[in-house]
């Protein structure tokens, strides 16, 4: 059994080109947390098979990047490059063919069971993580990204005709209930949800953008309650300031938690 550290070591690279094409499944330690929550680096062993077939997408390889020896997922086959990303990773790389030595046919776990890649189970699972990576990621380029300006004041104009203007032009039922929580108060949480994460565009430069967008938000949900007590068709609440405070609040924590896990991927 081989161990491989991330530097391609030309010695260790040799080797495992010599084994594969000798027709010889090789299992190695390799390590990382790239591919989580599918393969732990730290506990599991993995097998890795000669390309015996054309790359496939979907497949998890072993290739060399940047002087690195990687094991991610195909996610893209360009003209000229192979893309691929890891399970637990924001970013991509770019390789071309000649960088892949070898496709992963199996997981070994520690108490032995083995994941058989080309089996139902495993292609289930493998569906489940990309479809969860590509959500995060959509949530990433929304509202994590630079160019989001005019995206930004969308919202807050969209946000503005939600909460002033009146709910039975726009049809919304306000009297039902979704596990036993009215609609209406779900609406008030939803529409807040992003409302940190714009914000913080105003407070690019500051030391405290997470304190200062959080205020400017729960400011902001505030004044759009106390406005509707002047309106005719529309009336303060306790309770939908509390679901607007709410929103905000889950917001900074979602922001938080993406932008950790962003950072810890780099």
């Amino acid at each position: 059994m081989l161990t491989i550290p991330n530097s391609a070591d030309s010695f260790i690279v040799d080797e495992l080109r010599s084994r594969l094409a000798q027709g010889i499944t090789v299992r190695i330690v390799f390590g990382g947390d790239s591919m989580l929550p599918l393969i732990n680096g730290s506990k599991d062993k993995i097998e890795l098979s000669p390309l015996d077939s054309p790359v496939r997408k979907g497949d998890v390889y072993l290739f060399v990047y940047q002087g690195r020896c990687v094991i991610h997922r195909l996610i893209a086959v360009e003209d000229d490059c192979l893309v691929f990303r890891g399970d637990n990773c924001m970013g991509h790389e770019r390789v071309h063919s000649d960088a892949v030595l070898a496709r992963l046919s199996a997981v070994v776990k520690p108490d032995g069971r083995i994941m058989d890649c080309n089996s139902a189970e495993w292609h289930r699972l493998s569906r489940r993580v990309t479809l969860r990576r590509s959500a995060i990621n959509l949530l990433h380029r929304s509202f994590c990204s630079r160019q989001r300006r005019w995206e930004r004041w969308v919202y807050f104009a969209l946000l503005l005709i939600l909460m002033w203007a009146p709910m039975g032009v726009l049809g919304i039922p306000l009297d039902n209930f979704v596990l036993g929580i009215r609609a209406d108060h779900l609406l008030h949480a939803s529409v807040y949800l992003p409302c940190v994460f714009f914000m913080m565009d105003f407070f690019v430069f500051s030391k405290r953008r997470y304190l200062y967008s959080w205020l400017a938000a729960l400011l902001l949900c505030l004044t759009t309650e106390i406005v509707q007590y002047w309106l005719p068709y529309r009336g303060f609440d306790i309770n939908d300031l509390i679901a607007n405070t709410f929103g905000v609040t889950v917001g900074l924590v979602l922001l938080v938690v993406i932008r950790r896990k962003k950072s810890q991927n780099r």
